[in-house]
């Protein structure tokens, strides 16, 4: 017997499609569904759409406290951008900038940073291995299967502990696992790593020495795209509607917020399976997507913005980029807004050392940061006017930055995408390319969206204005 009651006074259905969550994912969903005339409508449980994809302001300017960077691979999201009417603009990298490792500080310009011969030859060396494991990883054989149960029950920490010949090497990838999956390589499963190289083609595009070349902003903040976007989906949004319980049946799916229940032909939950396990189904999931989203763990990262009255660091020729395994921030780069003589650093805090610093005060976490800048741009960097800063683990509605699996969870990666009955599931992690990026998510919205559109059709629901 069911023990969630369905209102008797909501005849029919509210809509085809219930989307929850108004992260990229989910407007991005409900945007195809309504211009392929499917009546939807969108639940998000915070005041705000944009998930985690969201900006903070300081004296009238807004600055991106989540996802920033936009790929050159990027081609979903640049054409949503350009159907939208949205420019990007290059990620500002001029003059030097700075690796720290070990305490070395390795200097560069227009190039590949150059590190000490041993440690060159064992990044790359490392980084073929990576990707020959990767690739046999695809071919669907006995062999393969096997290897992944065996490297699924380590981390991806400890194979570089093999794998690595010093104590330099091992910490710069350290260092490029905190940009790209937001951890600790100890937290992270090898055969999860090995997944996202199939993701995203090679394994430099993961571990970058790079990662800000060919990059692209939006100025004012990717939340111009998610507002934009909100602003078409006015009668569908529904904000400040937490989604608490879901029942379906053979016809439908009931959706229960807080003194409110919609009923729909099919849903699509597009927030993070650490916030989609918050959820209770009726019936209850079946196990192996319920064991999927309790094992997802989200990356930790506190995103801080320090503002100055102008890119003092320009005139003395350095970019603003830094990549640090000293912290506290392990990557800092120039956000100065265009069109304007304000600059400002972004400070990303990621994996221990977000733990370590979210328990500290605010003042604190200041101080390190200001003491941080100074040590590389000079006493110029204590003149900062404010800083504005998010703490995503502390996020109810997100629980942290990017979803990954931990050891052990390697039968669950492909499935994480897998529809239960008329429930889809869309967030970025459940993309097949460019899984926790922003590109990501839009693929994750436009495949449900192309989902439920089929099922629709097929069905002979599928209403579109002639």
């Amino acid at each position: 017997m069911s023990t969630l009651q369905f209102d008797p006074n909501q005849l029919g259905y509210n809509a085809d499609v219930v989307v929850i969550g108004a992260g990229i994912s989910g407007l991005v969903a409900t945007w195809r569904l309504i211009r392929e005339g499917v009546d939807a409508v969108l639940l998000e449980a915070r005041d705000r759409v944009g998930g985690r994809a969201n900006s903070g302001t300081f004296n009238g300017e807004s600055y991106d406290l989540g996802a920033r960077w936009i790929s050159p691979h990027a081609k979903q999201f640049r054409q949503l951008a350009h159907e939208l009417g949205i420019q990007l603009t290059p990620q500002y990298i001029q003059g030097e900038s700075m690796i720290r490792i070990n305490r070395r500080d390795i200097r560069f310009r227009n190039r590949v940073p150059w590190l000490a011969p041993n440690v060159q030859i064992d990044y790359q060396r490392i980084i073929a291995k990576l990707n020959k494991l990767s690739h046999q990883l695809q071919l669907q054989t006995i062999k393969s299967a096997q290897a992944i149960k065996d490297y699924d029950q380590f981390s991806f920490g400890a194979w570089l502990q093999k794998q690595s010949s010093s104590n330099t090497t091992r910490n710069l990838f350290r260092l490029l696992t905190h940009i790209h999956f937001m951890a600790e390589p100890s937290e992270i499963s090898f055969v999860y790593v090995l997944d996202q190289i199939q993701a995203y083609q090679r394994a430099e595009f993961i571990f970058s020495l790079r990662p800000a070349v060919d990059q692209d902003r939006i100025p004012g903040g990717i939340h111009r795209i998610t507002e934009r976007l909100a602003q078409q989906l006015r009668p569908q949004l529904n904000v400040d509607t937490p989604v608490l319980a879901m029942r379906q049946d053979e016809e439908s799916v009931s959706v229960y917020s807080r003194g409110s229940s919609f009923r729909a032909r099919y849903a699509i939950v597009a927030a993070p399976p650490a916030v989609a396990a918050q959820i209770y189904y009726e019936p209850a999931l079946p196990s192996n997507r319920d064991a999927l989203n309790q094992r997802v763990v989200m990356g930790r990262a506190i995103n801080a913005v320090l503002c100055y009255d102008y890119p003092f660091w320009r005139e003395n020729q350095k970019s603003g980029f830094i990549m640090s395994d000293d912290g506290p921030a392990s990557l800092i780069h120039d956000v100065s807004p265009t069109g304007s003589t304000e600059g400002a650093l972004a400070c990303v805090i990621i994996g221990d050392n977000a733990s370590h610093w979210s328990a500290q005060p605010r003042s604190e976490r200041l101080k390190a940061l200001v003491t941080q800048l100074t040590s590389w741009f000079g006493n110029e960097a204590l003149s900062y006017r404010g800083m504005i800063e998010r703490d995503w683990n502390n996020e109810r509605w997100s629980r942290g930055t990017v979803g990954f699996m931990p050891p052990g969870s390697a039968s669950f990666v492909h499935s994480i995408s897998t529809p239960i009955g008329r429930i889809h599931w869309a967030s970025s992690e459940t993309a097949t390319h460019w899984s926790g990026s922003i590109e990501g998510a839009i693929e994750a919205g436009e495949r449900t969206a192309a989902e439920v559109i089929t099922q629709l059709s097929t069905a002979g629901f599928l209403r579109k204005d002639s």
